[in-house]
């Protein structure tokens, strides 16, 4: 909507002047977001967000800002969340962040541990191409039906909706047509391996969360410390034996349920499972303070360290280190600022190493001060942009992002709109250590996308990723980092 309406106003709007990053704010501005988007890890999304900040002299990038949302989406995707952020919070000289929601994710990714995948063996058993498991037929099977159904003079008698229905196994060659008779030449066809193996590698998640974080700069420094703490609640369930809406399978075991990694007691016991951090860090950020969100100058890096244990209230213990360096670098400024633009190189480098036995449904996620960064494995809207969520997962996860951000045009409709394109491309890998990490292995993602800065602090980003096998398409209320 906002996009709709924004776009033809901007012509008129950029004649009669153009507002820009560093325009100072005053008082209480509101900006709401519907939230009809798509995403490839979680379908189409509904909902809305709205955001109340205040600016006040002397507080950069705001003094307070708050929101609330409420989202969902088509494949079961929940995350209804309120977010307060308030500089020198009564005057403790501290910036105080407050988050607490719900999230469930219906369809939340296992792929297991590792860096190398069969990606496109992922897409064919999840498609019912291929069997796994107990699915595997005892007599191999050599023609699907789906085969017949479409490429022989089998055509007129069998539909293509027939053909999935059946695959012809080895015993034809032997007893014909007596196997066909007594069924013993078929084997499940394409729709029921499909029906049977669609949630493979998922399961469901609900995780309840709160968070709270205090920083500050040290001095007039660029040099801050952070604090915080994290509290999370998960209820984990398989899909194995339960039938979705509309299909005649129930599902078979799901890799979860195969492979039982650690953690896979709360399906065990179905019973819930607290995973609470304790948070500190160390960071340098040299941002403008009026455009942290949407930075053009200025080094932002931090070594960020978060520990779990019974001591935290947690059924586990384990504990993070993250190191996340990143960059902004203004193009020949002179230059395109002669034409009210702006091109702005961004880049982060991170790598993150888990100690101790960490649950399978926590390992993926990765961490640092920056609360937009969060990441599930190397990949989603947080990652490398080509892949789902949780593709590649280890104690030892690395990645750096490299990307082009242009403002191309600047509307003060609605209180002031940049406009800007970009272009991304990002590399990672995961190990199991650092004795086994190499710079061989790397995975690749890029892609276009497209932004809008509204009143300097909401960001709405639109992106097509892309990698070796697979693409990702998403949304996100923020630069990816």
């Amino acid at each position: 909507i906002v996009l709709s309406l924004a776009l033809p106003a901007g012509v008129n709007a950029q004649e009669e002047g153009e507002t820009n990053q560093e325009e100072r704010l005053e008082g209480l501005k509101f900006t709401g977001l519907p939230l009809p988007s798509f995403n490839d890890d979680i379908g189409f999304t509904y909902g809305a967000r709205v955001i109340g900040t205040y600016y006040a002299e002397g507080y950069d990038p705001y003094q307070v800002q708050i929101w609330g949302q409420y989202l969902a989406s088509t494949k079961g995707f929940e995350d209804h969340a309120l977010s307060i952020d308030a500089l020198n919070f009564l005057g403790s000289g501290l910036r105080v962040r407050m988050r607490g929601g719900f999230s469930r994710t219906l369809n939340a990714q296992y792929y297991g541990f590792g860096n190398f995948q069969d990606i496109q063996q992922i897409e064919r058993i999840s498609s019912g191409e291929v069997p796994v498991g107990d699915n595997i037929p005892r007599t191999r099977s050599i023609q699907e039906g789906q085969y017949l159904a479409t490429e022989t003079g089998l055509q007129p008698y069998l539909d293509d909706k027939f053909g999935e229905e059946f695959n012809l196994n080895e015993n034809i060659l032997t007893d014909f047509p007596g196997s066909l008779q007594d069924g013993t030449a078929i084997n499940p066809g394409r729709r029921v391996l499909r029906e049977r193996q669609n949630k493979y590698f998922f399961y469901d998640r609900t995780r309840p969360y709160v968070e709270a974080t205090t920083e500050n700069f040290i001095g007039d420094s660029n040099f801050l410390r952070f604090a915080g703490l994290r509290g999370q609640r998960y209820k984990i369930q398989s899909y194995f034996d339960v039938r979705d809406d509309g299909e005649a399978e129930p599902n078979s075991q799901t890799l979860v349920d195969v492979e039982q990694p650690f953690g896979y007691d709360a399906i065990e016991t179905d019973d819930r499972r607290f995973v609470n951090g304790v948070r500190v860090a160390l960071g340098y950020d040299s941002r403008p303070r009026l455009r942290e969100n949407n930075p053009n100058a200025g080094i932002f890096t931090d070594v960020h360290y978060e520990t779990v244990g019974e001591w935290t209230g947690s059924h586990y213990d384990f504990q993070r280190l993250t190191v996340t360096w990143r960059q902004y670098i203004d193009i020949f400024p002179s230059f395109f600022n002669s034409f009210g633009d702006e091109l702005v190189l961004a880049y982060r480098v991170l790598g993150q190493e888990t100690f101790g036995d960490v649950p399978f449904f926590e390992a993926g996620r990765i961490y640092n001060v920056n609360p937009n960064e969060g990441s599930e494995g190397l990949g989603g809207s947080g990652g490398l942009r080509g892949y789902p969520s949780n593709q590649f997962v280890d104690k030892v996860m690395t990645m750096a992002n490299i990307e082009g951000r242009y403002t191309f045009s600047r509307v003060s409709w609605l209180g002031g709109i940049d406009w800007q394109v970009m272009y991304f491309y990002g590399i990672g890998r995961v190990a199991p250590g650092w004795q086994g990490w190499a710079p061989r292995g790397m995975h690749k993602a890029w892609g276009p996308g497209f932004a809008l800065v509204w009143q300097r602090n909401t960001i709405v980003t639109v992106f097509a990723g892309q990698s070796e096998f697979q693409r990702f398409t998403a949304f996100r209320l923020s630069h990816n980092f």
